[in-house]
């Protein structure tokens, strides 16, 4: 088994993202994802509220995640961008421990 550890600054965002988040704009599928989540993920103390409210907006469950070898990723992240993907971004890591939890730095 694996778990996975994401870092929260590492995930891009549209500009207006967090300002529309501090005035409430929050889908209510985004309390209903975190809610069926909960058991498996955990935030540090660090992540900001409105950041984890963020990333369980169900508008961004269709997001694109790509998963490479350690040693693979800045030549994956080198190639996207050169292909005018610039939002590209290493975002996490898989890890050994905890098994089936997603960790949120």
């Amino acid at each position: 088994g694996f778990g996975v550890k994401i870092f929260a600054d590492k995930v891009p965002l549209i500009p207006e993202t967090l300002s529309y988040a501090a005035m409430g704009l929050i889908p209510a599928g985004a309390y209903r994802n975190r809610e069926f989540r909960e058991a498996m993920t955990e935030f540090s103390p660090n992540v900001d509220r409105l950041i984890q409210h963020i990333l369980f907006d169900p508008q961004t469950s269709g997001g694109l995640l790509i998963c490479v070898e350690k040693g693979k990723s800045n030549d994956l992240l080198a190639q996207l961008r050169k292909r005018g993907m610039e939002a590209s971004a290493i975002i996490g890591e898989v890890i050994g421990e905890p098994v089936g939890k997603i960790i949120i730095t």
